[in-house]
């Protein structure tokens, strides 16, 4: 009997920390993730929007309605959060509104670096972020397709947005069957006269040539030449 009484005491303060560790696990809450604060966005990171998830992606171009975060090293001011405005700019303490839409954050930065430097600054440390891509889709410029392609007519460019050669083709509905896939022609004006460039898409499309696949810009026009003697 007097054995029971020295063991028990040394056996309660083993239940109490059992049941502490319980209600310790039970009872906090798990913590929910966090968005970074501003300056933090990760390239290539997801983060929540809604009931989906959206990829940030460090090498778009930045348009119209782009939320981006921006800041000065030698200010000491932190990262302060900026929209592209719907002329392309955000405003730059000192040196007022610099053109980005087009750019990436990187080029962007580096174009208000020479800015704040050409007259504000002896050394300016810019850093740019893209925070949230803009749902808005504005129109950056217009080129004509014609020719052996399945749906002739007009294509928009779009703000921030590559379109080649090969994807107005493909975005045409492709090639007729007597569509020339290997000279598709493109005619552009530079300097006030016409410059024709042919393009062989066939190729492009079957080997992966990149570096051929023309970036196309506003008023160009695109021609899809038939291919004769072929039945």
């Amino acid at each position: 009997m007097p054995r029971f009484r020295l063991a028990f005491p040394g056996f309660l303060p083993v239940l109490l920390a059992v049941r502490v560790v319980a209600l310790a696990q039970t009872t906090i809450p798990r913590t929910e993730p966090m968005r970074p604060g501003a300056g933090a966005v990760q390239p290539g990171a997801y983060y929540p929007q809604g009931d989906r998830l959206e990829v940030v992606d460090p090498d778009k171009r930045l348009t119209a309605g782009d939320e981006v975060t921006f800041e000065i090293e030698q200010d000491r001011d932190g990262a302060i959060s900026k929209v592209v405005t719907a002329t392309g700019e955000i405003e730059v303490y000192p040196a007022g509104r610099v053109k980005v839409a087009g750019r990436t954050t990187a080029e962007a930065a580096a174009e208000i670096k020479r800015v704040l430097e050409r007259d504000y600054y002896y050394t300016a440390t810019v850093r740019l972020s893209l925070d949230r891509a803009s749902r808005i889709m504005v129109k950056a410029g217009q080129i004509l397709i014609s020719g052996e392609v399945r749906s002739v007519g007009s294509l928009d460019l779009v703000s921030g947005e590559r379109l080649t050669v090969s994807q107005a083709i493909l975005k045409a509905g492709g090639f007729k069957e007597f569509g020339d896939d290997r000279r598709v022609q493109i005619t552009r004006v530079e300097g006030g006269a016409n410059k024709k460039i042919v393009v062989d898409v066939k190729e492009i499309l079957k080997s992966g040539l990149l570096d051929r696949d023309i970036p196309l810009q506003d008023g160009d026009r695109i021609y899809v030449p038939r291919v004769f003697g072929k039945f």
